[in-house]
């Protein structure tokens, strides 16, 4: 006689969050040292004067005849450039990507 055996599998619903380096700490406490300050700590940081390197005097960037300029408006970064349009808009960065030898930042679009 056979016997038929019947697995019922439930989905099981997990949920990630940030919990920031501080609670990698506590395990890793060499690794946290060695990572603080390095490229990979500082790969993503929100716009700060301590974190933006570039030039936010008016400084102009002209690829394909668009020029693009990038200046602060008081304690904000700002970009001036082209948008999903094709218009020229005014954008706050949002973060920095990178430290060296290149920097990248980070608008948010009206649609994401």
């Amino acid at each position: 006689m056979k016997q038929l055996l019947f697995l019922f599998l439930t989905p099981i619903m997990i949920y990630a969050a940030y919990v920031g380096d501080q609670s990698c700490k506590t395990c890793h406490q060499q690794e946290h040292r060695q990572w603080q300050g390095s490229h990979h700590d500082l790969a993503m940081q929100k716009a700060a004067p301590k974190t933006m390197l570039g030039d936010f005097d008016s400084a102009t960037f002209n690829y394909n005849g668009i020029v693009t300029t990038f200046y602060k408006k008081g304690s904000k970064y700002m970009v001036r450039t082209d948008g999903p349009d094709g218009k020229l808009h005014d954008y706050e960065i949002s973060y920095t990507f990178g430290v060296y030898p290149l920097q990248q930042y980070m608008v948010k679009f009206p649609k994401g």
